[in-house]
């Protein structure tokens, strides 16, 4: 299964500084955590940590940026308690898997 190459580069940085808003934690969204999640497992998923509510606009905002090495989001899931986001990327060619 071919791997989208957006998430792959923004896991490849493992942190993410948008600008003087904060800096956010990127990880990938094992198998197990989005099944917990009920998201169906995908490669393109990426997790971001410690996310506050007033930020997952610009968060967003960011990570669809492709000079900053994003890309159109497909999905996203927040869990408000943990304040993490699920982010689903569509793949390179903007296809679904």
């Amino acid at each position: 299964m071919k791997c989208c190459l957006v998430a792959d580069g923004l896991l490849a940085q493992g942190k993410v500084d948008i600008a003087a808003s904060g800096q956010f934690t990127l990880s990938a969204a094992t198998p197990e955590l989005q099944a917990e999640q009920h998201v169906k497992w995908q490669h393109r998923t990426v997790l971001v940590r410690n996310v506050p509510e007033e930020m997952e606009e610009t968060l967003l905002m960011f990570l669809e940026n492709k000079r900053k090495g994003g890309g159109m989001i497909e999905t996203t899931q927040t869990d408000e308690h943990s304040r993490t986001v699920m982010v689903t990327f569509r793949d390179e060619n903007g296809t679904h898997f």
